[in-house]
Formats: C-alpha cells, structure tokens, sequence
C-alpha cells in the first residue's frame, strides 16, 4: 500500500513538473503580453477599448492596440478595418473630427456603418518629451524600431482580431506609414488580408531622381545608427509648436528659425506645411504635406480645424530606424513590397499629386493578382485627403461605397 502511494505521488509531482515545463514553453514561445486594458463610451454610445502590450521584459517595448465599435451582435458585421497610424501619431490621428466631435471623425464614421475599427499606436505612443535625452528612461531598445516592428506587432493585432472576429474580412488601412505599413503586410501576410486601403504612402517608385535622394538619405540615416542615434525629439516638437503658435497669436511675429524674414506665426506654419523643400519626410520633388500659399496666409483645401487636431496628438519621438526603412525603400529596397504580386484581393488607393502621386500608380503595377482602384487628385499635398473640407466625399463615402462593393 505504502509502495503504491509513494508511486501516485511520484506520478502526480511528475505531472505537475510537466504542465509548469509545458506552461514555461509556451509563455516563451509568446512574447507579447497583455499588460492593460482601458474601456470607455466615446461618441455618445461607441465602445472603445485600448489594450497595451508587452513585448519581451524591458517596458519600453510596448504598444498599443485599440478598437471602437457600435454596441452590436459580431453577426451585423460588414468587416474589420485595421488602422495602421502615420508616422507622427498614433490610431488617434483617425479620432479627430470638425469641432472636436468624435462623432465627425474617421473611426466613428465607419464604427457606426458596422465595420469594427481596430488600430495600432507604435511603442513610442506614450513617451514623454525629454524623458530620452534627459536620462530618464533608457531609450536604447529604440535603435532596433524600425517597421520591421511595426509589422510584426500590427501581426499579433491581426492574430488577436481573428480570435475576437472569426471569419469577417479584415481590411488593412492607413494614411502616408499607415499605408506603407498596410502594403508591408499585405506583402507579408498576403492570405491574412481581404482588402487594402491605401492613403498617399508606398515604399516603391520608380522615378530614377527620387531613388537617388532617398539613396543619399538612407546612407544617412545607416550612419547615424552606426553613430549611436537613435531617435529624434526635435521634429515633432517643432511643428506641434508652429500650430499653437498659429492658434494662441497667428499675427505676431514668427520667432521660429530658419523661414523667410517677416512671417507671422499663422503664415510661419502655412509655409512649413505647403512649400515643397525636399527633406527625408518630403523625399519627392514637388512634395508637400497640405496645398497653400503663406504668402496669401491660407491653405487651399484644408480644413485648418483638422490640421491643429491632427498635430495636437503628435508622439514626440520618432525613430531614426523607421526613417531609414523609409528612406531605403525608396532608394530602391524591395524588403517590404517584394511579395505584392501574391495579393489578390481589392486595393483601393489614394493619390495625392504633390505628396506620393506617381509613386502609388508604380506600387499598383507590382499587385499584378489585385483589383486595384486609384482616386487621384493632381493638386493635393500629401495629406490634403484626410484634412479637406470635401474628406467626407472624396475619403469615407468612397471607402464605404468600395467596402460594400467588395463585402
């Protein structure tokens, strides 16, 4: 009798050390972790909820993922659109609307056409400003976030929305990075995808002259990694100031460097968003980000009200890895657009003349398998579609009209 306790003991302690050797494998075998989760009623009755995630154990190394969505049986959905974020901010970029009232902005429109918004905010979503080059914070994890990470965090979201949304077209979306990331996993994960949307942003063209810019600041950007430069805290910081200024004293004199002598604060922030100097955020001749004239002091297209919005909710890093993938897929690397011939379902595309224009009709012939549709304005700047006083007409009533034609 002893002998055979002393057997099932033996057993039992085995089974035991087992399932804490399985659960060890498994917990290793998945590095992202759900660390938090906030839910609150935006719109008078939308639902939102915002899950932060943890990658490996050093803290800097998470992000963000949110979704919105009518309080709605899954059975009434149409689809769900992934939102990947424009290099400057985060999902709510696509929360701002006229007036500040969420229910004028890109996510409610849709939420409340049943389609589940899901959106990604990169790891540098909550980082506060200074806290990298004060010390604060150890900000070297930053040197390897590149969009080689965002793709493969924007893969765990789109693994989580096939859990909660088993079946239903997931439609990868997103505006300037938004859309280059939406081709990075479309190229990716071509079965993963039912659909993209992509707003004025691509990796590919094929004009020789933008090839050789970007090839000069590619080497750049490879040097100041080998230097040890890993972020920047300027740029954001910069513009975000040009539009309060622009908004708290738009007459006074502008005391920002480097503009022609004499701008106001008003005119200072028209002339920084509407003339086309060639930078690694402008890479093409002839870009711009909004369409105006500061010497007018007006924008052409743009509702100002959306502009201010959009750039009040800008992060304040950004990674001098993400702008060399930029850069370098411009010059001419194929890393995330070399499998797009293997994507076959509908893309719909939005080019802005003086922002990625011709390049996105380049990037339409690599989707050799793909039913691509091109809305092509001449003389928008690069945003000009997300910002205009027409967006409803020329952004979300043709999304919508395409979503329900294709699902």
């Amino acid at each position: 009798m002893k002998e055979n306790n002393l057997a099932k003991r033996t057993f039992f302690a085995l089974f035991l050390l087992i399932q804490l050797l399985l659960v060890t494998a498994v917990t290793q075998a998945q590095p992202y972790q759900i660390i938090n989760t906030q839910n609150s009623v935006v719109g008078g009755d939308l639902n939102k909820t915002v899950t932060t995630i943890q990658e490996g154990n050093n803290p800097l190394d998470r992000f963000q993922w949110t979704k919105v969505v009518k309080p709605t049986s899954n059975n009434s959905l149409r689809a769900v659109m992934l939102l990947l974020p424009p290099l400057g901010s985060g999902f709510q970029n696509y929360e701002v609307g006229e007036n500040g009232d969420y229910n004028n902005s890109f996510v409610a429109y849709f939420a409340r056409r049943n389609i589940a918004v899901v959106g990604y905010s990169q790891r540098v979503q909550d980082l506060a400003a200074g806290s990298c080059e004060s010390g604060v914070i150890d900000c070297s994890p930053m040197a390897d976030w590149g969009l080689q990470t965002m793709l493969d965090d924007t893969t765990y979201i789109r693994q989580q929305i096939g859990l909660e949304f088993p079946g239903i077209p997931v439609i990868a979306t997103g505006l300037s990075l938004g859309s280059i990331a939406s081709t990075a996993a479309i190229n990716a994960h071509p079965n993963d995808y039912a659909g993209a949307i992509l707003i004025d942003g691509t990796l590919h063209d094929n004009d020789p002259v933008v090839q050789a810019i970007n090839t000069n600041f590619c080497g750049v950007f490879e040097g100041m990694l080998a230097a040890g430069i890993y972020y920047d805290g300027q740029s954001g910081a910069g513009i975000k100031l040009l539009s309060q200024l622009a908004q708290i004293a738009p007459d006074q004199p502008s005391p920002a460097p480097g503009f022609p002598p004499g701008l106001t604060n008003h005119q200072a922030f028209v002339f920084a968003l509407s003339e086309p100097i060639i930078t690694p955020l402008s890479p093409r001749p002839g870009y711009f980000n909004v369409a105006g004239n500061f010497a007018a002091d007006q924008f052409s297209f743009a509702n100002e009200s959306l502009i201010h919005g959009s750039l009040a909710g800008f992060v304040n890093y950004a990674t001098t890895r993400m702008f060399r993938d930029l850069n370098c897929g411009l010059a001419g690397e194929t890393t995330f657009n070399n499998n797009l011939a293997n994507f076959d379902g509908p893309v719909l595309m939005f080019a802005a003349g003086h922002g990625f224009g011709t390049a996105m009709f380049d990037t339409a012939q690599l989707m050799t398998s793909a039913d691509v549709t091109i809305n092509s304005n001449a003389d928008y700047g690069h945003v000009d579609y997300m910002f205009s006083f027409n967006h409803l007409h020329e952004v979300e009533q043709p999304i919508m009209k395409w979503i329900k034609d294709n699902f």
